[in-house]
Formats: C-alpha cells, structure tokens, sequence
C-alpha cells in the first residue's frame, strides 16, 4: 500500500479544499515541516481516518464532529479523499476511498432554519474499475486490502507522535498479538485452543463416567448375612464418595458378592418352590372343608323350613277360596258400571234434547233484532268517513302552507343576521389591512437591528465547540489519572505481598536449614558411634577413622522423606518469591509509565486551554483546569442562548416579510368580498320578506294548532261511530252463532237416543244373567266389594303362590345336601384354618426372600456389567486425557520453568529475521554500539512469558540490559531500527501485506549529529526503492539534509501546504 493523492476540505486545521500530490517527490523521502500547530500532524490524521475513520493518534482519539474544521463556514462539506496503490510496480493497483465525517450543516430551511443540524459520516470506496464498492461493506474490504487493523498500521507503518516507542517497549503478549496478524500465526494459538478444548472435554468425560460410576454404586444392594458385608460397604463408600482409586478392588469384590448371592438365590428358589406346594394343598383342603359345611347348613335349614311350611298349610287352602270368591265380586261389579254407565248417558242426552227445543224461539227473536241495528250503525259510519276524509285534506294543504311561512321566517331572520355579519365582517376586514401596514413597518425596523445575529452566532458556536473537545479531552486526562492512581495502589499491594512473600520465604528456609543441619548431625553421630578401628565406613569405605563426628547429637524426630518435602516446599516459596518480585516490578513500571503519559497529556491540555481561556496559568493543575473550562463553557453556554434567541426571532421576522405582501393582497381581497356580501345579504332581505306575506294570505286556518284541533274532533267522532258499529256487528255475530249451535245440538240429540236406549237394554241383561251365574244377589257381592279390595285378592293369591314355591325349593335343597353329604361326617374348620394359615406364612417369608435375592442380584449383576464397561472406557479416556493435558500444557506455556506458549515459539523465528535486519540499520546508526536481542530461550518461559521480550546488548559492556534503559536518543534509533526491520519481514514474508510506506512524527530532537545523519542515511537508503517515507521534524538541519520537503503554514484562513522539491 502507497499514499499517491490526499486531499482534505473543512478537516482539522484545513479550511479549503487542499491536494498533496506524493508522486511530485523525486527521492521517495521526504520532509513533512512547519512552525508548531501547523498541521503537520493532521496529514498522518487525514491518511488514517480516510483508511479506518479515526485519527491517527490513539491516546486522544478524534472522530466526527472534533474532525470538522473551524477556519471555514459549516455550509462546506468536510471530507477526506486518500488516493492509492496496491500491490508490486507492474501489478499494482489505483484505488481512491472518499470519507465523510460526522459534521454539523446549517439548516436553512424549515422550522430550525438559522440552527444547525448534525449529518451521520459516509464512506465511498472507489475499486480500480472505477466501479464504488457497497458503502456497507466498504470498512472490511479496506482492512482486507491494507492487511492491518488501524492498531498494527499505527505500529509499522504510520508512526505517531508520542507512540513511536510503543512497539519497541511492548511486553511479549502484546506483540503476539501485533505479530499474529502480521504473520499469520493464528493458527498455532488455534491449536493450543483446540487442546484446549479436548482437554475440557476428557475432563466432562471423566467426571461423567466417575458420576455414572458413583451412581451405580449407590444402588448396589449388600445382604447383611453377607460373610465380608462391612468390607464390601467400606469399598462401596469409597466409591461413592469419588475415590476412583480403589475402583478395580471394588470391582473384585462386587464380583465374588454376585457369586455369593447366586448360590443364596438357588436356595431360597427351592425353599420358595417347597412352600408353595405346601400352602397350595392346604389351601384346597380348606376349600373343601368349606363347601362340607356349606351344605351341612343348608340340610339343617331347609328341615326347619319344611317344618314351619306343613303347620301353614290350613290357613294356605283358606286364603285360596277366599281370593277366587273376591275375583268373581269384582268381575260382577264391572258389569254393573257398564249398565248404569249406559243408563245416566241416555237420561242426560233426553234432557239436553228438550231443553235446546224450548229455546228455539227466543234465539230467533233475538237474530232479528241484532240484524236491524247493524244496518243503521253502518250507515252512521260510513258518514262520519266521508267527512273526516274532507277536513283531512283541508288540513294537509293548510299545513304545507304553514311550513312555508315557517321557513321562511327563518330564512328572514338568517337574512338579518347574514347582513349584520356581513357590516361587522367588512369593518374588521379593514381594521386589519390597516393594522397589517403598521405591523409591516414593526417588522423591517426590528430586522435591521439583528442583521449581524447569523455572523456572531456562527463565531460563539465555534467557540462551543472547541469547549466541547476541551472537556472531552479534560476527561480523558481525568481517566489517565485514575488509572495512574489505580496503578500505584496496584504496585503498592504487589510490594506489601512482595514483602510478606519475602519474609515467610526466608522463615521457612531458615527453619528449613536449622532442621536439616540438625539432621546431618544426628545421621553422622549416628555413623561415627558406629565405626571401629580397621573396620571400613559405610559412607566412604576407608578403614582409617581419624576425625569422627564428636559433637552434642540432638535427637530430630523427621525422615529424609520430611525433609526432602520441607526442601520442596521451600523451593515452591522461592518460586513464589520471584513471581511475586517480578509482578511487583511490573506494576510499578506499569505506574511509572501510566504517571509519564498522564503529565505529558496534562501538558498538551493545557497548552491547548492557554489559547482560548487567557486565566489558565502555565502552572495549571487539573482541577484548576476544570473550574477555568467550566467558568469558560458556562459563559458561551449564556452568551449562545442569548444568540439562537434572537436568531430565531430575526427568521421568524424573515419569514413573515416574505409573506407581507401576500397577505397585503389577500387582505384587501377579503374587503371586496365584505363589501359584495354585504349588497347581497340586503337584496335576499327584501325578496324572502314578500314571500312571507303571499303565504299568509292563502292558508284556510290561522295556525297548525286550529288545523291539528279540526282533525282531531273529525278523528274522535270517526273513531266513536267506528265503535259502535262494531258493537252491532259483533252482537249480530253472536246471536247468528247462537241460532246456528241450538240447532246443530237438537239434531245431534235426536239421532243418538235411539241408539243409547237400546244399548242400555243389552248391558242391563248382561249384568243380570252374570249376577245369576255366580249365584250372587246385588246386596251380597256390594257387600264384598264394599269389605274387600282388588289389592286384596292380588295379595292372597300372591301369598299362596310364595308359600307353594318356597316349599317345593325347601324340599329340592334337602335332597341335593344329603345325596351331597352321604356318610361324610362334619370338618372341624378351626383347626384346618390354622394349619392354612402356617403354610401361608411360611410361603410369603419364602417367597419374599426369594424375590429380594433374585431383584437385588439383578440389579448388582446388571451393575457389574455397566460398571465393567465404564471402567474399560475409563482407563482408555484417562490415558487419552493424559496425552492431550501434556500436550497443552506444552504448547500452551503452562509448565513450570517453561511459559513460552507455541506461537510465541514459533513468532520468535519471525521477530529473529525482524531483529537481523532491524541491527544492521541499529548499529549502523550507534556507530556498532548497540544490536536488540531476544531472551535466551531457555529464560524466555522462566517465571512467565518473556519468548518476544527484547534486550540490547552493548558492544562496549559486553553485557545485555532492558530496552528501557536506553536514552531518549538510543530509544528512537532502537524504534526506528525495528520498526523498518518489521517493514522488511512483513514484505518479505506476507504476500497478502505490501507496505511501500512509512510515516515518522517527530523523534529526531533526540539525536546527536552523528547519530541523526546515519538515520537519515538509512532512510535514504530505503527509500531508493519504491518505499515512500516522510518525516515531520523541527530540526532545522534536517532542512539541509532532507532536499524534498512539504511546508506547512497556517494563518487566519487555515492551514496551506506547498510542495519545496530538490
């Protein structure tokens, strides 16, 4: 990638629109200078925003509405347009992206016309076809170009003031992260990841297979009669509990208890089969003694009711002959109501006969004078119709012209009204033309006193704005100081852990010392009482003993095995010391670098405050700051409010004189329009009232009410005749019906009784001869009847019927007992119960032994399989565990003495091919004094991860220290040096990634003449290639050395650029 184009409008310290032309240079490096906020640095912020849509710098990051330029009117557009190449000289390719910051416009238009509105940012990405690529996506397929985050582009390529130093002092972990990208090592870290993962995963394994094992030993069942039950419970616990060890003793055991309860299950199986047998034949022969007894009292019972049915047998014959007489009774009163039935109905139809013929004459009478009224009554109605028909229409015609008059007079009274409204409407309306001319005149006099508002309030806006980035700024220092302050509380406890570790360390050691001192000696008096003279040692085989041990022997109760354990542990307390050393050493250098970037931003803050608030002193504090910034901003807060005030009111005067005139016109329109409404309103006065007195003379009644009253008596006296005629017309009606059923009756009468009196002969005779055939008279069987009731023949005839079944069933259930019993003799039950109950007994106690030998072996055979089967895939998942933990915790850096993880493993072939490059510039530039090393591999994983860490080794000293040791001067050469090495290794190495660039803000200060021409030289050097290299410097002699150079200047209107080329 190669910045050929750039031009910027309304950004930062640019005003209008300004191109730099890179291709203009002739030796690819060149000089970006300029007097101290020129904006030379806005250059480095133009290029990274238009790549990534922020500034440059990361620790006072700027975007959006910070970005929009205050040197030129908020009407123009900022923007940012980056055109470059991509790819090797004969391959490369032309791309140009157009980027839109967030910014504020004026709106001119509208409700908020003179206010201003804020408009979102864009992006517009142009391909080499010159076809715009989708604005959505046009942020990824940038990065996927370019190769870099905007982070890794700020590290090698676009160096930035107060940053240069980053990459060099950066900790072993952060360059991996830089390095990964660059190298496209990802895939090592993916691989410690998926270790990882399978590691996890065999840990879920194992923990699953010893819960499922934990679960099946919880529901082994252990007899009590067991020969070895308590230590088959103590290894069950055992297993319960998790303790896997003694899991294949376990299994050992459950495997004999299995074979122990097969043979007890056979047992109690023959011993279940046995009792079985046992309580099945008592159980029949119980049965039976039951069903002997059974039909011994059914023989004793059906003899005592055979006794009692022979004594009833008189009284049975009795009630017999007595219902047979009761029958006969009722069937001769039958015939009797069937004679007399016959006769009443005869009788009564006589009568009725008679008396309709008497009442014939009387109904004829009555007919004839109900015709005669009927006929006159109809007549008197049909009159008063006709008459009623008359006054009807009268009324209706009389009523039209009422509704007439009635409307009219409305009409009239809204003629009236019309034409007042019609003078009231026409003065108002000239009441109001003239009061518009005077409000007119208001207007253009207040307007000419606020045509400056726009201009000023333009000016205090810019003053707002640049408040709203000082806080935005202030605050950030303010976060930079907690964290400092975080920091230091950090280091403080890191050094009072430190200490603590430190005095615990050296407690135990000692301890550890005094004990193993007293050991020694305990051991060698041990040895020296044993030796003798021209016997050999057992230590060192001599059979001379000059020196023995001689010394006091306190007896120390410990083994070696203690010792070599408290040896241990003292070991562990130094490596935790040394941890402990070095995490504290880090916070503190964590503080000291988190104090110098807070001071430095205090720095810039303030000298940034000092040019728009003239109280800050140039020894300000933070809070000071604060107070002045808030004074400052509350100010510009009143003066705008004043301001958008009178700027809304100057635009609502604008927009009301633009529409005077019109409203001048529509004004003395609506005048005319009074005035022809007024003629017109008097005109329809006049007609409407002549109308109405026409009306008046034509109408029949004098009002609606005389009309409704006339209708109504015509109405009542229709509706009274109406009544009358009804009245004679319903009795008319009523004796015709009366007439016409009296003789319809007589001739019913006349043929029926006939009939009746012959039928009432034959039930007579009937009733006579069946009184004769049972040989009764009318006296005896009313008697009988009158004595006994139909119920009462039923229940002696009933009673019989019972008593002949029950004894014939007594006498069947005798027969079948003794042809059942023969010479049986009767079971004692007692005794046969009790016997079945004994064998019952003894078959559940059997039985339920059984079942629960042959539910629990089950169920523990069905264990031993299961657990069999998981203790196979156990063993297989443990050693599998095993291979993976070793290998992640290998190549994840997890291994005591050996933190290095596998990608920083491999990055170190990288960064050793970066550093071979990057000190043959450094020493170059040292005059040999100084090459960058990486840690020795084998210290690189000591304690923690130092594999990417660097040292500078010194030609002079002959020995290695930190890069942090080296002065100001020593420090940029180191940056410099590195940061062109890691250009290098990038182009060398990724095929995907072309930097044919490199940005430098600042550093050269640092440098003594000698050293800063060997680094131009270097420069100079690289850049006779294709890479494009600038500088921005104050030094004036890079002025001389440096032939092409881009001079910044700034005045009232902006920054400006313009090409000084060799």
């Amino acid at each position: 990638m190669k910045p050929l184009k750039l031009k910027m409008q309304a950004f930062g310290s640019y005003g209008e629109e300004t191109l730099i032309d890179f291709e203009k240079v002739n030796q690819n490096l060149f000089l970006i200078t300029g007097d101290t906020g020129a904006g030379k640095t806005t250059i480095f912020d133009a290029i990274v925003f238009a790549l990534y849509g922020e500034a440059s710098s990361s620790a006072n990051k700027k975007e959006g509405v910070v970005l929009q330029s205050q040197y030129v009117d908020f009407a123009k557009e900022p923007f940012v347009e980056l055109t470059f190449s991509e790819g090797n000289n004969a391959d490369s390719e032309i791309y140009t992206v157009r980027r839109v910051p967030r910014h504020l416009k004026p709106i001119t238009r509208g409700v908020g016309k003179g206010g201003q509105r804020e408009i979102t940012g864009s992006v517009s990405f142009i391909m080499p076809d010159g076809m715009e690529y989708p604005s959505k996506e046009a942020d990824s397929k940038l990065r996927e170009i370019v190769g870099l985050t905007k982070s890794q582009f700020m590290q090698v390529a676009m160096i930035a003031q107060g940053e240069f130093m980053d990459l060099l002092r950066a900790k072993s972990d952060d360059k991996k992260v830089i390095f990964r990208k660059l190298f496209n090592t990802e895939m090592y870290q993916d691989i410690v990841t998926e270790l990882g993962n399978r590691k996890r995963e065999k840990d879920k394994e194992i923990a699953i297979l010893k819960t499922q094992c934990q679960t099946e030993a919880v529901r082994i069942r252990i007899s009590e009669t067991y020969e070895f039950q308590k230590e088959m419970q103590q290894s069950k616990r055992q297993i319960e509990e998790g303790q896997m060890a003694g899991l294949a003793d376990f299994m050992n055991r459950l495997e004999a208890l299995c074979d122990w309860m097969k043979k007890e299950l056979e047992n109690a199986e023959r011993a279940y089969q046995e009792s079985e047998c046992a309580r099945t034949g008592k159980g029949e022969e119980l049965a039976k003694a039951e069903e002997l007894l059974k039909w011994f009292a059914q023989l004793e019972k059906a003899q005592e009711d055979l006794r009692r049915y022979e004594a009833q047998e008189p009284e049975m014959i009795r009630a017999k002959e007595l219902a047979a007489q009761i029958r006969a009774v009722y069937e001769i009163a039958e015939k009797y109501n069937q004679y007399h039935e016959a006769e009443t109905t005869w009788t009564d139809n006589v009568r009725a006969l008679k008396e309709w013929e008497e009442k014939i004459p009387e109904l004829l009478e009555t007919l004839k004078v109900a015709e005669t009224t009927e006929k006159t009554e109809r007549q008197k109605y049909n009159q008063e119709i006709e008459r009623y028909s008359t006054i009807s229409e009268k009324v209706r015609k009389s009523r039209e012209i009422l509704n007439a008059i009635g409307q009219k007079e409305k009409e009239i009274t809204a003629d009236k009204n019309a034409a007042e409204n019609a003078e009231k409407d026409f003065a108002e309306a000239e009441s109001a033309l003239e009061n518009h001319e005077k409000q007119e005149t208001e207007w253009k006099k207040q307007s000419e006193k606020l045509t400056e508002t726009d201009k000023i309030l333009a000016q205090w806006e810019a003053r707002s704005q640049e408040a709203e980035s000082l806080c935005q700024e202030l605050d950030a220092v303010a976060v930079i100081r907690k964290q400092a302050g975080e920091s230091l509380a950090k280091a403080k406890k890191k050094l009072v852990i430190y200490a603590e570790i430190s005095k615990e360390y050296q407690k135990l050691k000692d301890s550890y010392e005094n004990m193993r001192q007293m050991f020694l000696n305990e051991q060698a008096g041990m040895l020296a009482a044993d030796l003798k003279p021209g016997f050999p040692c057992p230590v060192c085989g001599s059979t001379d003993h000059p020196h023995p041990f001689a010394g006091a022997v306190d007896h120390v109760d410990i083994s070696p095995e203690n010792l070599q354990t408290m040896a241990q542990d003292v070991e562990n307390f130094r490596v935790k010391q040394e941890q402990a050393a070095n995490e504290s050493h880090a916070a503190k250098t964590e503080y000291e670098t988190r104090k110098e970037t807070f001071v430095e931003a205090v720095g810039r803050l303030r000298n940034r405050m000092q040019k728009s608030i003239s109280e800050i002193q140039k020894d300000a504090g933070l809070s000071e700051m604060n107070e002045a910034l808030k004074t400052w901003k509350n100010s510009i807060d009143i003066s705008l409010k004043t301001l958008k005030k009178d700027a809304e009111k100057l635009r609502k005067i604008h927009e009301l004189l633009q529409g005077a005139d019109e409203q001048r016109k529509i004004l003395k329109e609506n005048l005319e329009l009074c005035r022809a409404t007024q003629t017109e309103a008097a005109r329809k006065l006049t007609e409407d009232t002549a109308q109405l007195n026409s009306f008046r003379t034509s109408c029949e009644f004098a009002s609606e009410k005389e009309a409704s009253d006339t209708l109504e008596k015509a109405e009542t006296a229709k509706q009274a005749s109406e009544k009358i005629y009804k009245k004679a017309a319903d009795a008319l009606d009523t004796a015709s019906s009366a007439k016409q059923n009296a003789e319809t009756l007589i001739a019913k009468y006349q043929k029926e009784i006939p009939a009746q009196e012959e039928k009432l002969a034959v039930k007579k005779a009937a009733y006579m001869d069946f009184m004769r055939e049972k040989q009764m008279t009318e006296e005896v069987w009313k008697h009988l009847v009158k004595e006994n009731s139909r119920d009462t023949e039923k229940n002696l005839t009933d009673t019989v019927e019972t008593y002949r079944e029950a004894k014939a069933a007594a006498i069947a259930q005798k027969n079948a007992a003794c042809e059942t019993i023969g010479d049986a003799q009767k079971p004692d039950l007692a005794k046969i119960k009790a016997e079945k109950e004994a064998a019952e007994t003894a078959y559940q106690s059997a039985e339920k032994r059984y079942s629960q030998l042959k539910s629990d072996y089950k169920d523990n055979q069905e264990i031993l399989t299961a657990l069999s089967a998981r203790m196979e895939k156990r063993k297989a998942v443990v050693e599998e565990h095993a291979r993976i933990d070793a290998l992640y915790r290998m190549t994840s850096g997890n291994v005591s003495g050996s933190r290095m993880d596998l990608e920083t493993f491999v990055q170190r072939y990288y960064l050793e091919r970066i550093l071979y490059a990057a000190n043959r510039r450094f020493q170059e530039m040292s005059a040999g004094q100084f090459e960058l090393r990486m840690y020795d591999l084998k210290k690189a994983g000591e304690g923690k991860n130092r594999g990417l860490d660097l040292m500078v080794y010194s030609t002079v000293t002959g020995k290695e220290r930190e890069v942090r040791t080296l002065s100001g001067g020593e420090s940029f050469m180191a940056a410099l040096s590195l940061a062109l090495g890691l250009a290098d290794q990038i182009k060398q190495s990724s095929a995907a990634i072309n930097l044919d660039m490199m940005f430098i803000d600042e550093g050269f200060g640092s440098l003594d003449e000698h050293s800063r021409n060997q680094a131009v030289r270097v420069l100079q050097e690289m850049a006779e290639g294709s890479r494009l290299i600038g500088i921005i410097s104050h030094v004036s002699e890079l002025k001389q050395e440096i032939e092409d150079q881009l001079i910044v200047t700034k005045d009232e209107n902006g920054s400006h650029v313009k090409w000084q080329i060799s």
